[in-house]
């Protein structure tokens, strides 16, 4: 007999033996293998869902960080503006109460001016009269002073150049 043609004991304890086999690999090993398999992918599944709700929920949270951080530059830029504005006022009024200042240190320093000029021309006529008669006393040769001292000469002479 060859090995095409195999003896009867041989070939029913082979058959027996193949269905042992597959008795055991059909009713134990496969029902383990396909609970693995399902498990696996289930669990590969969960996490492509968990990892698209991870995605879409940094999403969110982007767009609220950018919508924070977008409203954040518009409170700066309001602040700014609005200590702009408040620093330009300040300035403008700082210029008004210089301008006030200066205005009144010049309207002060005018009426110093006047007066010192007004006492500086009195005593200049005082002056002027006493000089311009020695002056011309001396021109004359004689004593004018008498003249002088008895009419009005000098102060007239000074009311003419005033007019």
């Amino acid at each position: 007999m060859g090995p095409l043609t195999p003896k009867w004991g041989d070939l029913i304890v082979a058959t027996i033996s193949f269905f042992i086999v597959l008795f055991v690999v059909g009713r134990v090993l496969a029902p383990r293998i396909a609970r693995t398999l399902a498990e696996r992918e289930d669990k590969l599944e969960g996490g492509l869902d968990r990892a698209d709700d991870t995605k879409a929920e940094s999403e969110a949270v982007y767009r609220e960080i950018q919508s924070v951080t977008a409203e954040g530059r518009r409170e700066a830029a309001r602040v700014r503006q609005d200590c702009i504005d408040e620093g330009s006022d300040a300035i403008a009024d700082a210029r008004a109460e210089g301008q006030m200042i200066r205005d009144e240190l010049v309207d002060a320093g005018h009426r110093n001016i006047a007066a010192e000029r007004a006492l500086a021309e009195a005593a200049l006529h005082s002056e002027l009269g006493l000089i311009a008669t020695e002056l011309a006393g001396k021109i004359l040769g004689e004593s004018v002073s008498d003249f002088v001292a008895e009419g009005d000469t000098v102060e007239r002479f000074l009311a003419e150049i005033d007019a």
